[in-house]
């Protein structure tokens, strides 16, 4: 019993090893091999979007704000753009209130849809905006990379993992359509 054991422990490890080799030899995805585009906006509190992966390989998305209410907004005169995901690196001291890492996986070749619903879209109507996101090659490094960011005494932001793992793309601009 005790060798079973032994092994289970060694087959674990070797299977942390492996991941953690892979995820370093992982590459961000490039802007160009996953899309994200809206289509359709409307005053009544939602945007409508799909990301695309072109990509051979399976990409993944930092998915908590992706259904809404966005983590962000920020406003420029000529857009309005919804962040579904931190696009800067901000320290943060405890308690570190932040949102889990959620990732959703597409496929290669693959388009997934759904809509944000966002009440701050209401006061945009007639007005342009566009949906910023994140997607990585590897869960597991984003994952490890935010425990160890929560106990960095005050010098990271768990969502600080997120902007480090994660390739930023944003949509084309749609106008807010007035329902």
């Amino acid at each position: 019993m005790k060798f079973v054991k032994q092994l289970i422990s060694l087959a674990v490890l070797l299977c942390q090893l492996g991941n953690s080799a892979l995820a370093q030899k992982m590459p961000k995805p490039r802007p160009d091999s996953v899309s994200v585009a809206l289509t359709s906006a409307s005053a009544k509190g939602t945007l409508h979007w799909a990301i695309t992966n072109h990509d051979e390989v399976a990409v993944f998305v930092y998915d908590f704000f992706l259904w809404g209410p966005a983590l962000s907004v920020d406003h420029s005169p000529e857009k309005t753009t919804f962040n579904t995901t931190p696009v800067v690196e901000q320290p943060s001291c405890p308690p570190n209130r932040v949102a889990p890492v959620l990732l959703l996986v597409v496929a290669p070749g693959r388009t997934i849809t759904g809509e944000l619903q966002d009440d701050r879209l209401e006061r945009l109507a007639g007005k342009a905006v566009s949906l910023r996101i994140a997607v990585g090659s590897d869960p597991y490094t984003v994952v490890d990379e935010a425990k160890q960011f929560f106990d960095s005494n005050c010098a990271h932001s768990p969502y600080d993992a997120i902007v480090r793992w994660g390739t930023i793309i944003e949509s084309k601009t749609v106008k807010v359509q007035v329902q």
